[in-house]
């Protein structure tokens, strides 16, 4: 893509699309090793099935695992987050932050 002439570039994993349950947890727990790439690292498990899989949730009940993700996400890497409760998952993360920055 870069050799096309396009500037702008973003790794996203895919987590939810065709996968098994475990592939989406293996990818989310190896998000490291994309920052190889030199790229911004997307995730977007916002809401997706496989969060509530494990517990038969539906879409309304996977907050918790959207925040979790998400939290995790970002502390192997990713800086962009597609989420719809914006707020809740803005908050988690930076409590996460403030708790590993603590000495």
């Amino acid at each position: 893509a870069q050799q096309a002439g396009v500037s702008k570039l973003i790794v996203d994993p895919g987590l939810g699309f065709g996968k098994r349950l475990e592939d989406n947890f293996i990818l989310l727990n190896r998000l490291t090793e994309f920052r190889m790439l030199g790229l911004p690292i997307l995730v977007g498990t916002s809401r997706k099935s496989f969060l509530g899989s494990a517990f038969g949730a539906g879409p309304a009940e996977r907050l918790e695992g959207t925040i979790v993700s998400n939290v995790l996400a970002v502390q192997r890497g990713a800086t962009v987050l597609r989420v719809h409760d914006v707020q809740a998952v803005r908050r988690a993360v930076e409590i996460a932050r403030l708790i590993e920055s603590a000495r």
